[in-house]
């Protein structure tokens, strides 16, 4: 039934994109600077409602009123084809990351953390519930446009938009608890190339039942 219903594809696919990406290391830092509990808490927040914002676009996609009697099989069709190219260049990217270019996501978190810093945005003192705030925006903006959320407009394109929502927003919430559990210290520990090429090969499976299901 979650099989079916684009829960677990919507899992796989988010928790594995998160695991060693930009958002992931600044839940970490934040969680070091603002508190475990605001980090994981604005950080989901934040990334439930990109996936709702995502899951909204990819139902419109499909749903779009167009000439053709079949605009839903085609709006399938296109998210499919995304996935199918997200796959790809994840593999892409993999075969080339170096153990230099696997560090490029840690140093982009960490200088947007150190501007929020010097910006005022960020500091040990703030009321709880600014902190939430200021948490959950800084991981919206960088969260906006990045593959995990083209992934998910691509599945909510293809598969039921509540099991890829719910799906989304649990693998988004398992990778923060991860991150601001133990973040700084699991990132020595994560081959962020060998997770790229999970995830390359999750969007090719998961596009190739989505053709599947729509041929």
């Amino acid at each position: 039934m979650l099989a079916k219903s684009g829960f677990f594809a919507a899992f796989s696919l988010i928790f594995f994109s998160e695991l060693g990406d930009k958002t992931f290391f600044i839940a970490a830092l934040l969680a070091m600077r603002c508190g475990k509990w605001v980090s994981f808490v604005g950080s989901t927040g934040a990334l439930a409602a990109m996936t709702v914002i995502s899951v909204g676009i990819g139902f419109a996609v499909k749903r779009v009123p167009t000439v053709l009697e079949s605009s839903e099989v085609l709006g399938q069709w296109v998210g499919a084809a995304l996935l199918v190219y997200f796959g790809l260049r994840t593999l892409k990217d993999a075969w080339e990351k170096t153990e230099e270019a696997a560090d490029d996501e840690l140093a982009d978190a960490e200088e947007e953390v150190k501007s929020a810093e010097k910006g005022g945005k960020i500091h040990g003192r703030q009321a709880p519930m600014k902190a939430l705030l200021e948490v959950a925006s800084l991981i919206f903006v960088a969260e906006w446009g990045d593959r995990s959320m083209l992934a998910t407009i691509a599945l909510g394109a293809v598969q039921s938009p509540l099991g890829v929502a719910g799906g989304a927003i649990v693998g988004h919430a398992v990778a923060t608890l991860i991150a601001v559990i133990g973040g700084a210290v699991l990132s020595k520990h994560i081959s962020e190339r060998t997770v790229a090429f999970l995830s390359g090969v999750l969007f090719l499976v998961f596009a190739g039942a989505s053709i599947m299901g729509v041929a």
